[in-house]
């Protein structure tokens, strides 16, 4: 399940640490929890973890979140214990700075009163830093007890060199307490920010000899002897604001209009749908979808209840743009009482209006196809619900408009049955008289105006159909239209499309353009594109997936899930691996790559700001809170933080304030690792590593996310819907190729790479189609009938009855 995990809804990640995603999460009731999912290599870490976890479900102290769950058996496994409401310490002293005199007292003593606590019921927290504390209402509260692998990296990464014990989290108290007094420079000096008795328990907690230290026992009575610790407890400097989902959204509600508030169900309805199992799930949806065919004030309304629900995070929502429009998180749905009984009212129909909404856009997509429409007992069921089981949705105008016209098929059906053999009769006079080339070709004519314009509009996502589809129009008559579209010059000379794709498949393309790896339904399949032959499969991971990626050698395949990401070696005839690392969350443009030698494995989800690394090799995150774009064979790297940007390589780092106002996602290494192409707004620029530009003019225009050929002498680059390639080896960057490709939609931009003989750019766009364009087209053929005859062949009886249904098959080759 992508939205949940056992009984409980997830919301936004929280601060977690390295070896445990915690998410917020939801239980069926609404009820609020933290739930964290731990990496467990194998059985001996599981076993060892449900031991700690067994302690830590016995402590029961004021000061400790409570561990109210554990599930370990199942995958992945999780934890869950209470939420505790406020910001952790390392939230406090980054927003507001170190603590003084007073505080630093409560704080110790309110830490130390929960290690006490833990060490009496036998348990270990293990990884106790800033972001273990959470400063409530009541004061400070330790969570993530029971969620630490003994053995694991301490808390500034390193590895453990002592044994796991009571003595581990006294040491890491004493460090808790000088980020507390000196905050990122706790390293500077020990002297001025704690006084002198609470600086020897530091120390003492710090001593190097795990058997010297003091137990957490005899820190807190010391700590007790102290006056200072006896004048209240210690509270965030600001009142807790961390409202529950649920309270969230209801306070948006009421600061809307009662128009807005009117279409709030509306909106949020039309972005939930049933799984396979009939449970709940979110989906997304586009502005259009819900302002199509409405009026000019309902268009004002649902526009100002999106850009509310935006603007508090419960709608992953871009103002200006036709999306992506989703619930942010699929906890709401539970979390939020108001929406939880509208999807009460609605679940029973909730399948009906999917399956209608799905036809629709099916039949518009497809030409308003009669033999798309509904019949039967579907258009009845439809009816039906359009009629008395609606509540709170409200039909689209391409949904009223698709049941209308199966509702006029019926009619239309009903008052010809008595006509049908005039019909007939007329059929046969017809095609008669077009055998014998009767009705001055008035009939050709007309045909092959159609079968020009079907060619046009298929050119865009089939590019070989629509050349064998213009040749039949020229056939049936050389008019113009049928001219225009015979002659008409394309750069794309091949397509590849996934047999199996569906509205959810993920795709990715090899670096070098050769094998094409498909997902959809839970199956992975890999494709060698030039054969057009399935050449590995296997079952995808249980979760969902959100991105893929090729690694550079094209051997392994990487699978980032919701919460954890998997390494599939599709040339050993094995599965998929086990889970790893972290997974990406929040919906919206998701993005997975490795970095150029392999040994780096990067995730994106763009709106959220989500972003993560891994080293794949180490076996643990890399440049943690960074933004960094790897340069070849992972030997340098640009890591940009403003005007504290760097230039890291194997000589150490080196400051890049020319970077300031760069954008990381749209930045690439050139293949000799000395220079990089940025796409802003203004052009896309090559620099040298010191920041100057090397070119006199910016390339434009600036779509987005850019690559280089393996030789340096080609860019590309690509948005969702379009291609373009420059030759860089002159002044002015000649353009190679601009072309529009079937849209990839509003979560991923198209992938482009370079084949590897350096001739053709391979394309992978929407849908599972791969798009193959000649770099360097030779020029047009003198006959270009022929010439699609000898390349392509003409349309099989099987096209032709798709897009010509109107017609026999005439063989035009």
């Amino acid at each position: 399940m992508t939205d949940r995990l056992g009984g409980y809804w997830l919301g936004a990640r929280l601060d977690g640490g390295g070896h445990v995603i915690v998410r917020e999460a939801y239980d069926e009731s609404g009820t609020r929890h933290a739930l964290g999912v731990p990496c467990l290599p194998d059985a001996e870490a599981r076993a060892r973890l449900a031991t700690a976890a067994s302690a830590a479900g016995r402590v029961r102290s004021l000061s400790v979140a409570r561990l109210t769950e554990t599930c370990l058996d199942g995958e992945p496994p999780y934890l869950v214990s209470e939420y505790i409401p406020g910001p952790t310490l390392r939230q406090v002293v980054d927003r507001y700075g170190p603590y003084t005199g007073d505080a630093l007292y409560r704080l110790a003593t309110a830490v130390a009163t929960a290690l006490a606590a833990a060490h009496e019921a036998g348990a270990v927290h293990g990884s106790l830093t800033p972001g273990k504390v959470v400063l409530g209402t009541e004061g400070p509260r330790l969570v993530g007890l029971g969620w630490c692998l003994p053995g694991e990296p301490d808390a500034d990464g390193r590895p453990e060199a002592e044994p796991w014990g009571p003595a581990t989290d006294v040491r890491d108290w004493g460090r808790l307490l000088l980020f507390a007094a000196y905050g990122s420079d706790e390293r500077s000096g020990h002297g001025e920010r704690l006084d002198r008795p609470l600086r020897g328990l530091v120390a003492a907690a710090l001593h190097r000899d795990p058997e010297r230290r003091p137990s957490a026992h005899q820190l807190l009575l010391s700590l007790l002897d102290a006056p200072q610790s006896q004048q209240g407890r210690l509270l965030p400097p600001e009142p807790v604001s961390d409202p529950p989902l649920g309270v969230r959204a209801e306070t948006v509600y009421a600061q809307l209009s009662p128009a807005e508030q009117d279409l709030v169900p509306d909106v949020f309805l039309r972005l939930v749908d049933l799984d396979s199992d009939g449970s709940d799930t979110v989906v997304a949806a586009s502005r259009a979808d819900l302002v199509a065919g409405r009026a000019t004030d309902e268009v004002a309304s649902i526009d100002g209840v999106l850009e509310a629900y935006g603007k508090a995070g419960l709608l992953s929502y871009d103002p200006g743009t036709d999306g992506p429009l989703a619930i942010t998180y699929a906890a709401l749905l539970r979390a939020w009482p108001r929406l939880h009984e509208w999807l009460d009212g609605e679940r029973d129909g909730l399948a009906v209006h999917r399956e209608l909404a799905r036809a629709a856009r099916r039949w518009e997509a497809g030409g308003r196809r009669e033999a798309a429409l509904f019949r039967g007992e579907p258009l009845d069921r439809a009816l039906a619900w359009a009629a008395s089981g609606r509540r709170r949705v409200t039909l689209s105008a391409g949904e009223q408009t698709f049941l209308d016209a199966g509702l006029a098929r019926v009619r239309r059906r009903s008052r010809r049955r008595w006509t049908v053999m005039a019909g007939l009769l007329s059929v046969v006079v017809l095609l008669a008289l077009w055998q014998r080339g009767a009705a001055d070709g008035r009939l050709d004519q007309a045909m092959a105006k159609v079968a020009a314009s079907r060619a046009e509009a298929l050119r865009l996502a089939d590019p070989v159909t629509a050349r064998k589809l213009s040749l039949a129009a020229w056939r049936l008559a050389p008019i113009p239209e049928a001219r225009r579209a015979l002659t008409s010059a394309d750069p794309a000379v091949d397509v590849f499309a996934d047999p199996y794709a569906g509205p959810r498949s993920l795709h990715a393309i090899s670096d070098d353009g050769s094998r094409l790896a498909a997902l959809d339904e839970g199956t992975l399949r890999v494709y060698d594109i030039p054969s057009r032959r399935q050449v590995a499969g296997t079952a995808g991971p249980a979760q969902t997936v959100r991105a893929m990626a090729w690694s550079p050698d094209g051997h392994t395949l990487a699978l980032v899930g919701v919460d954890r990401s998997y390494l599939w070696d599709t040339t050993s005839g094995g599965g998929v691996g086990p889970p790893f690392g972290r997974g990406l969350g929040a919906p919206g443009e998701q993005s997975a790559w490795f970095s150029p030698g392999g040994g780096l494995l990067f995730a994106a989800a763009r709106l959220s700001g989500e972003r993560w690394a891994w080293d794949l090799r180490a076996r643990r995150a890399a440049y943690v809170g960074e933004y960094a774009v790897v340069g070849p064979g992972d030997r340098v790297a640009l890591v940009f933080a403003g005007r504290r940007s760097e230039l890291r390589g194997l000589s150490g780092p080196s400051r890049a304030p020319w970077l300031d106002r760069m954008p990381w996602e749209y930045t690439t290494f050139a293949p000799d690792g000395g220079r990089v192409a940025i796409a802003e707004e203004s052009g896309i620029q090559i620099y040298d590593l010191d920041g100057v530009p090397t070119r006199s003019t910016r390339l434009r225009p600036s779509p987005g996310h850019l690559r280089f050929s393996p030789d340096g002498r080609l860019l590309i680059s690509t948005d969702s819907d379009r291609v373009r390639v420059w030759r860089l080896d002159d002044a002015t960057g000649t353009p190679v190729a601009d072309r529009a490709v079937p849209t990839a939609g509003v979560d991923r931009a198209a992938q482009a790479t370079i084949t590897g003989d350096g001739r053709r750019l391979r394309v992978l766009a929407g849908h599972g189609i791969v798009l193959t364009i000649e770099l360097a087209p030779g020029t047009a053929p003198r006959d270009h009938a022929a010439y699609i005859c000898s390349r392509y062949g003409a349309l099989s009886p099987q096209e032709w009855s798709r897009h010509l249904p109107e017609l026999p098959h005439r063989d035009t080759c």
